[in-house]
C-alpha cells in the first residue's frame, strides 16, 4: 500500500476538517489546509514531476526544506507517484548536499528559498540532476519556479499502487564512524511504523499533533505519521525560537502532544522556575502529554517536568533504521521508578540484547540491543556490505550497549561507539577529526561528548598542538566553522596530549575520564 493512500482517505471521509496548520510565531502569520485541500495539493505536485519533468515510479527525487506546509505537501507529492523522497537536513553544507546527491542519483531537486544559494555552490556537482524546483521569489533563468506548479490545474488523484517491498524515502542518518548513512524505507515499514507508533501512543482523530522538530529528523516525522492516519490535525512551528510558542499554539489550537528533545525541555523549565512563563496564564487543558526523545533524558528533567507541567510524559527510543519513534517506550507511571529505563518494547517490535557471539544475556548483564521488527529499513543504499553488518538473522544492531532489568526493562548503558547525541542531532567525531587534523599546527585531536546541563552533550575537541605552536581556541573554532555544519563545530577546546594505545586507538575512556570523571560516552 502507498502511505499516501490515508491521505486520499482521509480527504474523502473529512474533507473540511483542517489537516495541517503552519504558525510563524515571529512573522505572526498562520496557514492551514483541510485534508481535500491537502490532497490536492500533493496530487498537483505529483502530476506536474510525473507528467512534466517525466519523473517516474523508483527515481530519487531530493528534498531540502524547512518545516512548512511545503515540506509534507512536497514530500507526499513525490512518494504519491512512486518516487522515492530523499529529504535532506537543513543544516546540511555544499558538501553534504553534493555526497548526498552522489549516493541517491537524484533526477529533480524541489528547495525553499533559504537555500537557493547553497543549491547554486552545489549545483556542478549534482550531475544526475535534470530539474532545479526553487521555491521564492528568486529563480534562476535555468531553474522552475516553484509558482509553475502552484499554477498548474491537474488535480486529478495521482495515487500509484505500490507494494509493500517498493523503497519510499532514503533518509541520511547521522552515523558513528563517519558520512550519514542512507537508510532506505519501503512503504510497507513506514506503513508498520505508522500502526506501531499509533498503538503505543494514546491518540485519537480530535486531537493535534504539534510539531516542532525539524520534519528531516525520523523522529518529528514517524511520530506524526499516527495522527497523520487517523484524520488528526497537526501544527507546524517555523523557526521555533521561545518556550512560549509551544504555550501559545497549545492554548490557541488546542494542540495535545509533541515531541521535544532536552535544550527544549530545558529552555521551557528555565523559563517557568525563572518566573518568565506562568502557566497559569494559559489555558492547556487539550495537553495530554509531551514525547521526549532523540537522546538520553537526566532524571532531575523528568523530575522538573513531571512536577510543573500539567501533562504526562512518555520518553520514546528508537532508531532511524528500525522505525525511528516509539520502538521503545517507558510511560509517566514508570519513569520515575525505573530511572534511566528506556521501557518495554512496542508492538511489532521484539527487541534482545545479545552478546559479541549474538547469544541473548541474562538481565543485569550488558549487551548490544539487537531489534527485529516489521519497521526495519530495507538497508543502507546501494551498501549491502554495510547492511550486512547491522543486520543480521533478521535482528539489526543498533551499536547501543543495554541491560535489562528482571521486569524486563531496557537500560542503555553507552554507546558501542563513540556518536555524540547534542540537542536531538547525532554527530560523527570522526568527521571533526578529520576536519581539525588539516589545521596546520594541529599534531593530533579527539572529539568527544562533554556533559552539557541544557543539550546533554556538546563537542568538544581535545587538542593536541605541534611542538612550539601556540593557537588561541577561537582560531580551532573558527578553522571549524568554515569546513562543518554550525551543529558539528566544537562547542568547546582544551590543548591537552591526546592519548593513545600501542597500536594507535585513541583512549576517548581515559579522556573523558580525566575532563569529566566518567568512561562513558554519556550518563543519564
Amino acid at each position: 500500500m502507498n502511505l499516501a493512500n490515508y491521505l486520499c482517505a482521509n480527504a474523502l471521509k473529512h474533507p473540511k476538517k483542517l489537516s495541517l496548520i503552519e504558525r510563524h510565531p515571529a512573522k505572526d502569520q498562520r496557514r492551514t489546509l483541510t485534508w481535500e485541500e491537502f490532497n490536492a495539493e500533493t496530487n498537483r505536485i505529483g502530476n506536474y514531476l510525473k507528467k512534466e519533468l517525466g519523473i517516474k515510479k523508483g527515481d530519487c527525487v531530493l528534498h531540502m526544506f524547512n518545516n512548512s506546509i511545503e515540506w509534507l505537501t512536497t514530500y507526499f507529492g513525490i512518494i504519491k507517484i512512486g518516487a522515492v523522497v530523499v529529504p535532506l537536513n537543513f543544516r546540511f553544507i555544499e558538501s553534504d548536499i553534493i555526497y548526498a546527491a552522489n549516493i541517491a542519483e537524484p533526477t529533480a531537486f524541489l528547495f525553499g528559498p533559504e537555500f537557493l544559494d547553497l543549491v547554486l555552490k552545489a549545483r556542478d556537482r549534482l550531475e544526475t540532476v535534470r530539474a532545479f524546483i526553487a521555491m521564492g521569489d528568486e529563480c534562476p533563468d535555468d531553474m522552475i519556479p516553484f509558482s509553475a506548479i502552484q499554477n498548474y490545474t491537474d488535480v486529478e488523484e495521482c495515487v500509484a499502487p505500490m507494494e509493500d517491498e517498493d523503497d519510499l524515502a532514503v533518509m541520511f542518518t547521522s552515523g558513528t564512524t563517519g558520512n550519514a548513512k542512507p537508510v532506505v524505507h519501503t512503504h510497507g515499514s513506514m506503513n508498520a511504523t505508522t500502526i506501531g507508533n499509533g498503538l503505543s501512543l494514546p491518540l485519537a482523530m480530535e486531537d493535534n499533533f504539534l510539531i516542532v522538530l525539524p520534519l528531516y529528523h525520523s523522529g518529528s516525522l514517524f511520530m506524526w505519521f499516527p495522527y497523520f492516519a487517523v484524520g488528526a490535525t497537526g501544527t507546524l512551528i517555523r523557526e521555533y525560537r521561545q518556550p512560549k510558542w509551544l504555550l501559545e499554539a497549545i492554548q490557541e489550537e488546542k494542540a495535545t502532544a509533541f515531541l521535544a528533545v532536552v535544550p527544549m525541555c530545558v529552555d521551557l523549565l528555565n523559563q517557568i522556575e525563572n518566573r518568565e512563563i506562568d502557566l497559569s496564564q494559559y489555558s492547556l487543558s487539550s495537553w495530554k502529554y509531551i514525547i521526549t526523545g532523540a537522546q538520553p533524558v537526566p532524571q532531575q528533567i523528568f523530575s522538573k517536568l513531571m512536577f510543573h507541567l500539567p501533562c504526562r510524559i512518555v520518553h520514546a527510543y528508537g532508531t532511524t533504521e528500525a522505525g525511528g519513534g516509539a520502538t521503545w517506550t517507558v510511560y509517566h507511571d514508570d519513569i520515575l521508578k525505573k530511572p534511566g529505563s528506556i521501557g518495554l518494547p512496542n508492538f511489532g517490535v521484539e527487541g534482545r540484547i545479545l552478546d559479541g557471539e549474538g547469544k541473548e544475556v541474562s538481565p543485569g548483564e550488558l549487551g548490544e540491543i539487537a531489534i527485529k521488527t516489521p519497521r526495519l529499513m530495507k538497508g543502507y543504499y546501494k551498501n549491502p556490505e554495510l547492511t550486512e553488518q547491522c543486520i543480521r538473522d533478521g535482528f539489526f544492531y543498533t551499536g547501543d550497549l543495554a541491560r535489562k532489568d528482571e521486569d524486563g526493562y531496557y537500560y542503555v548503558v553507552d554507546r558501542k561507539k563513540d556518536m555524540i547525541t547534542s540537542g536531538g542531532e547525532n554527530i560523527y567525531p570522526v568527521e571533526i577529526e578529520e576536519v581539525l587534523h588539516e589545521h596546520p599546527d594541529v599534531d593530533d585531536v579527539a572529539v568527544i561528548g562533554y556533559p552539557d546541563k541544557r543539550f546533554v552533550e556538546i563537542v568538544m575537541a581535545v587538542v593536541q598542538l605541534k611542538e612550539g605552536r601556540s593557537v588561541p581556541e577561537e582560531s580551532i573554532i573558527a578553522f571549524c566553522k568554515s569546513r562543518l555544519a554550525m551543529y558539528k563545530v566544537p562547542r568547546k577546546v582544551v590543548f591537552d596530549r591526546v592519548v593513545r594505545n600501542p597500536t594507535g586507538k585513541l583512549l576517548k575512556t581515559v579522556l573523558r575520564e580525566k575532563y569529566f570523571g566518567a568512561k562513558e560516552a554519556f550518563r543519564l
